[in-house]
C-alpha cells in the first residue's frame, strides 16, 4: 500500500511578485484581462504553470501562486489547506478581482474545490487538473475518512523520518511516473528538494485524509475537470476506468464537464501544454 500511496501522490507583459503579510502564499502577476488564478501541485513553485501562463497572459491576467514550504518558498505560515484557501480569498479581495477563474492541480485541485465550495459566487469558473475530492477513494473505493486519516498520518510520519537520500530517490522514482520529459522531472525534483519536509508531509497527509465529495455540491459555477490515466497503469487505470472514477467522485457537482487526456501523465501542463491550453481557453470562452 505504501508504494501505491507514494506513486499516487505525487511572463509576457508587465509582471510583479507580491507577498501578503502573514500569508501562506506568494504570487506573480502577468498579462491583462480576465483574471486567472493558478495553483501548483505538491512541492512545486507556481512556475510549474509557466508554459500555460506564457501563452494565456497574452489575453488574461494570470496569477501564478506559490505556496509556503513548496519549492524553497519560505513564508511565516505552515502548510494548511484551510489557511491557503482563506489566503486565496484575501488575494482576490486585495487585488480587487471580479469573478476570477480558479485553476488547481493535484493537491491544489483539492484546495480549489474547498475554496469554491465555501465561497459561492466568487468564481466565474473552476478548473481542476488531475485531482479528486477524496484522493484515496479513487484507488480504495470503500475506504472511510477515518481510515484515510490513519493512512495520511502514517505516511506523514514516514516522510518526516526518511533520510534525505531516500526521500530524494523515492521522489525521483515517483516523478518518473508522473512526468514524461526527463528535464521536467529534474526541474520538479529540484523544487521538491528545496521544499520544507514538514510542508510536504502535512500536505500529503491532508490530501489523503480530506473528503470533499459531499461539500462540492455547493459549487455552482461551471467546472471543468481534466484527468489522466497514463502513468497509473499499476493502479489499474485505463482511460475508461479513469472516466468512471472521475464521474463518480464529481457526481455532486451539477454543472461540470470531465475530459480525460489521452497522452499526458499527471503533470499535463508539462507533458502536453498546447493541448491543456486549448482546453482551458475553450472552457473560459464558451
Amino acid at each position: 500500500m505504501k508504494k501505491l500511496l507514494l506513486m499516487f501522490i505525487f511572463a509576457i507583459s508587465f509582471n510583479y511578485t507580491a507577498i501578503f503579510p502573514q500569508s501562506s502564499i506568494i504570487f506573480t502577476k502577468s498579462g491583462n484581462g480576465q483574471p486567472l488564478i493558478f495553483l501548483p501541485a505538491l512541492g512545486c513553485k507556481g512556475r510549474v504553470w509557466d508554459n500555460t501562463v506564457n501563452e494565456l497572459s497574452k489575453k488574461y491576467t494570470c496569477y501564478e501562486v506559490s505556496i509556503a514550504g513548496f519549492g524553497g518558498v519560505f513564508l511565516d505560515d505552515k502548510f494548511s489547506i484551510e489557511k491557503i484557501s482563506k489566503d486565496i480569498i484575501n488575494l482576490i479581495k486585495q487585488e480587487k478581482l471580479q469573478h476570477p477563474v480558479l485553476i488547481g492541480h493535484s493537491v491544489s485541485g483539492l484546495i480549489a474545490l474547498k475554496t469554491a465550495s465555501e465561497n459561492r459566487g466568487v468564481f466565474s469558473k473552476l478548473i481542476i487538473v488531475d485531482s479528486f475530492p477524496f484522493a484515496l477513494a479513487s484507488i480504495y473505493p470503500t475506504i472511510t475518512e477515518e481510515q484515510a486519516k490513519q493512512q495520511g498520518a502514517m505516511l506523514k510520519n514516514m516522510l518526516l523520518k526518511e533520510s534525505k537520500e531516500k526521500f530524494e530517490n523515492t521522489e525521483k522514482k515517483n516523478l518518473e511516473k508522473l512526468i514524461s520529459n526527463e528535464n521536467d522531472i529534474d526541474t520538479v525534483l529540484s523544487w521538491f528538494i528545496l521544499s520544507d519536509r514538514e510542508a510536504i508531509a502535512e500536505a500529503t497527509s491532508e490530501m489523503l485524509s480530506t473528503d470533499l465529495r459531499d461539500s462540492i455540491k455547493n459549487i455552482k459555477c461551471k467546472t471543468l475537470i481534466i484527468g489522466t490515466w497514463k502513468g497509473k497503469e499499476q493502479l489499474g487505470f485505463t482511460k475508461e476506468v479513469a472516466e468512471k472514477i472521475f464521474t463518480e467522485q464529481y457526481k455532486n457537482i451539477n454543472s461540470k464537464r470531465i475530459i480525460i487526456s489521452n497522452d499526458s501523465k499527471h503533470f499535463i501542463m508539462l507533458d502536453t501544454p498546447e493541448w491543456l491550453n486549448k482546453q482551458i481557453t475553450g472552457f473560459i470562452t464558451e
